[in-house]
């Protein structure tokens, strides 16, 4: 039984080899394609510049994060009341919040714009690959 078996997986193995020598393989080095492809390449700058400009707006956010911040720890703060101690803290707790939900933000709009401007390209480059490989039979 254990023959029978064997024999028949050999004999697919002899027979897959023998039409595998008959096919053509292709190579895409997409890396490449997307480095010299000049739509790809204005995508990429596209991209490149909207994530310059947020990661600007994060920096401008950190930036009043760090000057509230200085507030709450200078002696000024001797001075205020509870309350409005308490309002400043809430206050930098808020825009602390809404940095980090920013910043979470970022990664989650780069990846959705990276798939709006790459799509169409990813789209014609694969219709090239389809009509390459039926006309030349890969």
């Amino acid at each position: 039984m254990k023959r029978a078996i064997l024999s028949i997986i050999i004999m697919g193995l002899l027979c897959g080899l023998a039409s595998a020598k008959d096919a053509k393989i292709g190579i895409i080095v997409s890396a490449r394609i997307l480095e010299e492809y000049p739509e790809a390449q204005d995508a990429q700058k596209i991209l490149s510049d909207e994530i310059r400009e947020w990661e600007r707006q994060a920096q401008q956010m950190q930036n009043g994060l760090a000057e509230m911040e200085d507030e709450l720890s200078q002696q000024a703060m001797m001075f205020y009341s509870e309350e409005k101690k308490a309002q400043k803290q809430e206050a930098y707790q808020q825009k602390f919040m809404e940095f980090r939900k920013f910043q979470a933000s970022i990664e989650e709009k780069a990846f959705q714009r990276n798939q709006e401007l790459f799509q169409p390209i990813n789209q014609k480059i694969q219709k090239i690959i389809d009509k390459i490989s039926t006309d030349e039979g890969y």
